[in-house]
């Protein structure tokens, strides 16, 4: 099945399982929400920057980021196949973005754009609801991820890895996974040693 393809069958299942949509509704829809392709390396979005869209990736791997003041990346998150990334928890007083995005393979997404205050009414309706669905999904994925994360010793945090998001040891470079457990990369090389 080509990758288009499997992307309207993945978002009918998540219109499905998030909305009370008939399925001749769902149907409707589908060909009405195009799918985007951002290659292996693009930066979605830069730190500082006003987001003005949000994704739902269907297909592929992004990673959140900071920059600190020395100039260090510090990898936040990730986000994988099925979530959704609203911008909704990204941005500062300012409404400019505290994070980066960038692609970590080829990515198949939805984008939705970020409606400014007075203008949100204006929305097509269609767009409102995945906008929701996008929300609703990333809130629940980042409640579940931070409550049971924070708590670990890096070790531990490590193993979490290993046994709930083991995917992405196949798309994420070593490194990258090491600043996101907040450990050195020769850290994570002893504990795939030891664990793996």
């Amino acid at each position: 099945m080509d990758p288009i393809n499997r992307c309207n069958d993945m978002l009918i299942n998540t219109l499905k399982k998030f909305t009370k949509l008939s399925h001749e509704a769902i149907t409707e829809i589908i060909p009405t929400i195009p799918i985007e392709i951002y290659k292996k390396g693009t930066i979605l979005l830069q730190q500082g920057n006003i987001p003005v869209l949000s994704y739902y990736l269907i297909l592929g791997s992004v990673r959140q980021y900071v920059i600190n003041e020395q100039g260090k990346e510090i990898t936040v998150d990730f986000y994988t196949d099925e979530q959704a990334i609203n911008m909704f928890s990204f941005f500062d007083d300012n409404l400019e973005s505290l994070y980066s995005l960038s692609c970590l393979e080829d990515c198949y997404m939805v984008t939705c754009p970020e409606p400014s205050p007075d203008k949100s009414e204006d929305m097509d309706p269609e767009i409102e609801v995945m906008r929701q669905i996008f929300f609703k999904k990333q809130f629940i994925d980042l409640q579940k991820h931070l409550t049971k994360f924070k708590l670990l010793s890096p070790e531990e945090r490590f193993i979490e890895l290993v046994e709930n998001r083991p995917e992405l040891f196949k798309k994420v470079p070593q490194n990258i996974l090491a600043s996101y457990l907040d450990i050195t990369p020769e850290t994570f090389s002893r504990f795939k040693k030891k664990l793996l």
